[in-house]
């Protein structure tokens, strides 16, 4: 195994650590003051561990291009450890852990559902490609979800952090306006996936 694709099982193994972190059942977790927010140690550290994966999901690909490392189990490891990384993380933080004795930003069942239906889709297209003899290439519209959803999802961590006290003129927390924006780029990112490579249906 090369080092770009171990880089990506460095970020599986991040990822099963976090979910380990963020469904055991505490008790009396304290609270921190961090860039201005109110969050809790558990919070504080997943999201650290989740910005060390994320930076290795950019490591991991530059390498292999600056190497010449691409390999047939990177292409294949590479975006099943980001959807792994991205959705498992949507999914943990739509729930608030009873532990938690303030309020915490999460993220909506509707926008959970958009986003992880959207990967389903791609992937779904992206195995009729295949089968056809097609590829289905990356376009600018999924790099800039893929933005917004990490940075939603840090926000989410920190539960807003220095920008949790900004008082913005619709009532929304600066996190629930990047979660939408988060929503919307999915849409958007699927519609153009399916309108760009609608000959893969005829």
């Amino acid at each position: 195994m090369n080092l770009p694709n171990r880089i990506t099982s460095i970020r599986l193994f991040l990822v099963l650590i976090n979910i380990l972190i963020l469904i055991y059942p505490y008790q009396n977790v304290p609270t921190i003051q961090f860039l201005g927010s109110t969050t809790n140690l558990v919070y504080l550290i997943a999201g650290f561990i989740f910005i060390v994966a994320s930076i290795t999901d950019f490591l991991d690909g530059f390498l292999a291009r600056k190497l010449n490392l691409i390999t047939n189990l990177g292409k294949f490891l590479d975006p099943v450890a980001d959807k792994v990384l991205t959705n498992t993380t949507l999914i943990i933080l739509m729930i608030t852990p009873v532990w938690i004795s303030y309020p915490q930003v999460t993220i909506p069942l509707w926008a959970v559902l958009i986003m992880v239906v959207r990967d389903l889709i791609i992937d779904a297209l992206r195995m009729i490609g295949v089968s056809q003899g097609k590829i289905i290439a990356a376009n600018i519209f999924g790099k800039v979800k893929t933005f917004f959803q990490m940075i939603t999802l840090i926000f989410v961590f920190f539960n807003g952090a220095f920008l949790s006290n900004l008082a913005l003129p619709i009532g929304w927390s600066v996190t629930e306006v990047m979660i939408y924006i988060t929503a919307f780029t999915s849409l958007i990112s699927i519609i153009v996936y399916l309108y760009q490579n609608r000959h893969v249906f005829h």
